[in-house]
């Protein structure tokens, strides 16, 4: 008899980098304890301030595993080990070694030299470790930062193995610091949970390299100009690229004006402990390494060095600590105050989030410096992680590592929420996965685990139907030709609880994805508001439903705003309309709409 697969829980602790921090609880799998059986209990990242980590820790964890070396994943750790010294603490070889030199430095938030930091157990990437009885981990390189993994947790006391994953920080591009995830090496898990990052939400941005040369142009033009540009990343990944980018660029390596970039103590310190990792670096990077150092080098054009407080703040680019407090940008305030009639330009990354804000540096320097937002990223846009979902193909999808709005955003995408049970959990609130599969629940009690799923979603997916294509002709008018084509089905397909939801309109839509043709239903909702013609199918003008004025999303009863009150967008709470739990455009409308300044009798 095969063992009984426990459900699957997992309780955000914080979801937000920018706001709490990351690290996740997740519950997996049982194994004999001397009082019936005890569920694994695994702390996915310390991303919390030490004492808020400590205060919403459901309990004591049996392990924990630290994705990488960035202090929103991190920075709690400390405090942590302090607690419990005896929960062995997990992550890949290069992540321990940059995790503690940057605490030898003094670099990392609420650092204490009278304490040492956490011993980190050290796996190699692509090797399986049981960690606990039947319990394996196995990282894999994620990209994004040298040393970050997706880590993949199994339960092999079970058939089949329950599996869960845990994205980390990842990129599918390669970065000049760490090639990207290998989605090769992932397309047979198939997990039971993923839990995928979402930093950057439903937005698509052009190629990298585009980016970088955008980037590259702006520091230029304001550099010329005379201008003192800052600015600000973080200790680890975004700096280096950027101060290696610089050093290979020829609009850098040829200018004819002396271009100098001075990097601030916490940034330099980052550099340091990427040298010491040179032998671990893609190819390319030791082959640069040949010819000139890594990051530090006077002599050439651009002029890279660290910053010291003798120095006086000259003309040039200054990459900034954006993890630094108060205490770090006095010495650049002191010297940019000095220099009332300097012209300064701050250029903020939207992934990157200043330790100390705009609005807190003093009030007379702020009035003189430009401030200007450019996009440069180390995460997936939309087109990438939606990649990555389709090739691990997961019974439930957890969307973290993000604001609230960009992880509504990508929940509500057709191609995900039509082809998986996708969540978007606030810190603190559980849920619970039963069997880690998605089931049809049968008891009352089991709804609320599936509040809000079609029967599309919660089906068995193994199951699988054979059937027959036949092509219809036509012979008149002459010429003979094809009509159509007809797919024939087993009847015993409508025993499957999907089939109500999937065939709901009795229209379906074909489309090829790769070798194969998926065919999938088409929902009430579809129908209502069509998807956008392309150009060489357009679509007869018609009278969209609900037209008459006033007759909108935003003007009905049942149309319920959600995230802020600045936001205009809702949810439809009306059962009995196609867009049922859906998020709507105010502008959207179904033959359901009731008036505000109606009461429904029932």
């Amino acid at each position: 008899m095969e063992p009984e697969r426990p459900p699957l829980r997992l309780i955000p602790l914080g979801t937000d980098p920018h706001q709490q921090g990351c690290a996740y609880w997740l519950e997996m799998g049982s194994h004999p304890a001397p009082h019936g059986t005890e569920r694994y209990r695994v702390l996915l990242d310390c991303g919390l301030p030490g004492s808020v980590l400590l205060n919403v820790l459901p309990g004591i964890p049996d392990a924990v595993i630290c994705s990488h070396a960035h202090f929103d994943h991190m920075q709690g750790l400390p405090a942590f080990h302090r607690r419990y010294p005896q929960v062995p603490l997990y992550a890949t070889p290069v992540t321990a070694h940059l995790a503690a030199g940057l605490w030898e430095r003094g670099v990392w938030p609420g650092y204490d030299r009278e304490v040492r930091f956490p011993p980190l157990r050290a796996l190699p990437l692509g090797q399986a470790r049981e960690i606990l009885p039947h319990l394996m981990l196995t990282f894999f390189a994620a990209g994004h930062l040298p040393g970050a993994a997706a880590t993949l947790l199994q339960n092999t006391q079970t058939t089949p193995a329950q599996t869960c994953v845990y994205s980390g920080d990842c990129s599918l591009a390669s970065t000049r610091f760490a090639p990207g995830l290998d989605l090769t090496a992932l397309r047979h898990w198939q997990p039971d949970l993923l839990l995928m990052e979402a930093s950057l939400g439903a937005t698509r941005y052009p190629a990298r390299r585009h980016l970088e040369n955008r980037l590259v142009e702006r520091l230029l033009s304001a550099l010329e100009a005379g201008q003192t540009v800052l600015l600000p990343l973080p200790v680890l990944g975004l700096g280096q690229e950027l101060i290696f980018l610089l050093k290979a660029h020829h609009r850098f390596t040829q200018s004819l004006k002396d271009l100098k970039v001075w990097v601030a103590p916490g940034l330099a310190a980052g550099c340091d402990l990427y040298e010491r990792l040179l032998s671990q670096m893609p190819e390319p990077v030791q082959n640069f390494a040949t010819y000139q150092p890594l990051f530090w080098e006077p002599r050439l054009q651009p002029q890279v060095q660290p910053l010291t407080e003798a120095d006086p703040l000259p003309q040039g680019l200054l990459l900034c600590d954006a993890d630094a407090g108060p205490e770090s940008w006095d010495p650049i305030w002191s010297r940019l105050l000095a220099q009332p009639q300097r012209s300064c330009l701050l250029v903020q990354l939207p992934e990157v989030e200043l330790a100390t804000p705009f609005e807190r540096w003093p009030a007379v320097l702020r009035s003189r410096i430009q401030v200007e937002s450019m996009t440069w990223h180390s995460h997936n846009d939309v087109g990438h992680l939606t990649q990555i979902i389709h090739t691990f193909r997961p019974q439930h999808l957890v969307l973290i590592h993000g604001s609230p709005k960009q992880a509504q955003d990508l929940a509500d995408l057709p191609e995900l929420c039509n082809r998986y049970h996708v969540h978007c959990p606030q810190p603190g609130h559980g849920l619970e996965f039963p069997d880690g599969r998605l089931q049809t629940p049968t008891k009352g009690s089991d709804l609320a685990h599936f509040k809000g799923s079609t029967a599309a979603e919660i089906g068995d997916p193994a199951v699988r139907y054979e059937g027959e294509v036949e092509e219809v002709w036509q012979d008149h008018p002459a010429p003979r030709s094809i009509a159509g084509v007809q797919v024939h089905l087993p009847a015993q397909i409508t025993e499957d609880p999907r089939w109500l939801a999937w065939a709901d309109t009795g229209l379906v839509e074909a489309r090829w994805q790769g070798s194969e043709l998926v065919l999938r239903g088409l929902s009430p909702r579809e129908l209502i508001r069509p998807a956008t013609p392309t150009p060489s199918h357009p679509r007869p003008p018609q009278a969209p439903i609900g037209t008459q004025r006033g007759m909108k999303c935003q003007s009905c009863r049942f149309a319920r705003q959600i995230l802020t009150p600045q936001t205009q967008a809702f949810r439809c709470d009306q059962e009995r309309s196609p867009l049922y739990r859906l998020r709507v455009d105010p502008q959207d409308s179904c033959p359901y709409h009731q008036p505000q300044e109606i009461r429904s009798s029932g």
